[in-house]
């Protein structure tokens, strides 16, 4: 580890793409950090010297058009072994593209005055609203609104809606 973030050091510029895109891997998905409980953003201090190149250019990297994304993930028992998580399933779908100040003020007023639980990520500009958390058990459904850098394609598989609306039980 401590060779590779010194790589990064070396090319702040390049380390500052990747970050962007754990971050924004992140955004859509907390569970997607590169290094199991941290992320590659938690391992620079900006308090160092020698780690503040690396986070100004994520920064600059992070000036770019953002966008507005709805995310719905299911977790289902494997078919072959009912007592295993299957293989997941999830819709991405852009609803807007602006600017990220702008964006999250919005998704946080709306949340608010829906009673949706909101996080905001001060330091870097991501809001997330979750509109349902995942249970503790399987199989499970999750959905949240969250504003990321403009670079997530819409996807999702084709028969998600049919697998969304066979999950609605998990769905409260």
């Amino acid at each position: 580890m401590a060779d590779h973030l010194d790589r990064m050091r070396a090319h702040p510029e390049i380390a500052g793409r990747v970050l962007r895109l754990e971050y924004t891997s992140v955004s859509l998905n907390p569970q997607a950090k590169l290094f199991g409980r941290r992320s590659l953003l938690e391992q620079f201090d900006p308090g160092r010297t020698a780690d503040r190149p690396v986070l100004a250019a994520f920064k600059e990297e992070l000036a770019c058009p953002w966008a507005l994304y709805h995310v719905r993930r299911i977790l289902p028992l494997a078919k072959a072994d009912r007592t295993r998580r299957g293989r997941a399933l999830r819709s991405v779908q852009r609803v807007d593209v602006g600017r990220a100040a702008v964006l999250g003020r919005r998704l946080r007023s709306v949340s608010e005055r829906r009673g949706v639980p909101v996080e905001v990520d001060e330091g870097y500009g991501r809001v997330r609203a979750w509109v349902h958390r995942r249970g503790e058990g399987l199989p499970a459904v999750e959905e949240l609104m969250v504003t990321a850098p403009f670079q997530v394609r819409d996807k999702q598989v084709p028969h998600f809606e049919r697998e969304w609306a066979a999950h609605r039980q998990f769905r409260s």
